[in-house]
């Protein structure tokens, strides 16, 4: 037996170790769903855990409140896993972000712990990263530089099917305000600017831009403000529209068509238009000897998942900004049947299921494998910069 397959098999062991603590830690986050920048429990509940494993953890971090890091060892190569633990309005955790969390620290804690068992150094960081699902948290964390010393990120999302590879969609969201006067609805409409009238225009201005964009381009929206009273011509309104495509220059594109849009609405109803952005989730970086690494480890398990390399899929997620900065996977784990549509309370029931909990554990100890793999085999490390690096 050779001393990595020892090191491998100890990982496996230390992973079902940490079993029902991994477990607990989901279920209660499922529990107690809170949506983004407002994990404060989900948030403290890892940091406990971490810290009663011997890591350093630091928060906030990046600015925010319940952002943490969590770290333990020293020198290079250095991993990060990226905890994910923010919840949906009115689904709560139909994403599965609990299982992010909870397999996120399972691999953290059992490679650290192999790592001491082994005598072997390196750096283990756990990344509590919040609102995924709205502001983007790993993009503030990317700025601030958190990725410059590491070698390489793991993360996994729930779904429904084994998977890796594949790339996402880049979004970016604009918030239109539009101001316009208000006035009597009846009496005297013709000395009111109808705010909410710009709002729909903008809505049907962008029905006639979708005939006219490429296939993989995604615009919708909300409104999120349509007046007070039905006997007032609105002075304010209101939408949030995001805007999706996987070519980040075209990209850019579609952008300046959908404000114009909105411009344009503005102008044809005499409403004055402020436009906010949200920052840009880029589209995720593949990288083919992660992906294979994390293939071999799921059929390593029983596991065995679909090589997704080359597809495109229509949903976006700020883990593409981390993989745009250094080497980066995050393979797709089954917590329940085809058919369970994310976002859905069919997906935030399977995400507290028995399989779901099973698929912790299978997650943790794929990618803490995929880790152990790379900080013992430099030349797996040197081919995944390669591939970053498109060498």
């Amino acid at each position: 037996m050779t001393e990595q397959t020892d090191f491998v098999r100890e990982i496996q062991r230390e992973v079902d170790d940490l079993a029902e603590a991994l477990i607990e830690l989901s279920q209660r986050i499922h529990a107690n769903p809170e949506v983004g920048l407002q994990e404060e429990k989900a948030s403290r509940w890892c940091s406990e855990l971490l810290r009663s494993e011997g890591f350093e953890v630091r928060s906030p971090v990046a600015g925010m409140a319940t952002a943490f890091r969590g770290r333990k060892g020293s020198g290079r190569p250095a991993v990060s896993f990226l905890a994910e633990y923010d919840a949906l309005p009115g689904v709560g955790h139909a994403c599965g972000h609990n299982i992010i969390a909870a397999s996120a620290l399972g691999a953290g804690m059992a490679l650290a712990r192999a790592l001491e068992t082994a005598g072997l150094s390196a750096t283990v960081f756990v990344d509590g990263t919040p609102a995924e699902e709205t502001v983007g948290g790993k993009i503030p964390m990317v700025a601030e530089g958190l990725y410059r010393d590491v070698d390489a990120v793991l993360s996994m999302h729930p779904d429904t099917r084994n998977s890796v590879g594949g790339t996402c969609l880049a979004v970016k969201s604009l918030i239109f305000s539009f101001h316009g006067k208000a006035a009597h609805a009846a009496a005297e409409p013709d000395r009111g600017v109808n705010a909410l009238n710009a709002v729909i225009q903008t809505f049907n201005n962008i029905n006639a831009l979708r005939q006219h964009v490429r296939p993989d381009v995604r615009i919708h929206g909300i409104i999120t403000h349509g007046g007070r009273a039905s006997n007032i011509v609105p002075d304010f309104a209101q939408a949030d529209i995001s805007v999706r495509s996987s070519d980040l220059t075209y990209h850019t594109e579609v952008l300046e068509r959908t404000r114009n849009c909105a411009r344009a609405a503005a102008l044809a109803t005499g409403a004055t238009l402020e436009i906010e952005e949200e920052p840009t989730f880029e589209p995720t970086r593949e990288n083919r000897t992660l992906t294979r690494l994390t293939l071999e480890a799921m059929a390593e398990l029983g596991c065995p998942g679909d090589d997704a390399t080359g597809r495109s899929q229509s949903a976006s997620t700020d883990f593409g900004n981390v993989s745009q900065v250094v080497p980066a996977v995050a393979p797709a784990f089954k917590i329940g049947p085809a058919g369970v549509v994310c976002h859905h309370q069919d997906f935030a029931e399977a995400a507290a299921s028995a399989e779901g909990d099973r698929s912790i554990l299978v997650a943790a100890k794929v990618m803490a494998m995929v880790a152990a793999r790379l900080i013992q085999n430099r030349d797996l490390l040197d081919a995944a910069w390669r591939d970053f690096r498109g060498s």
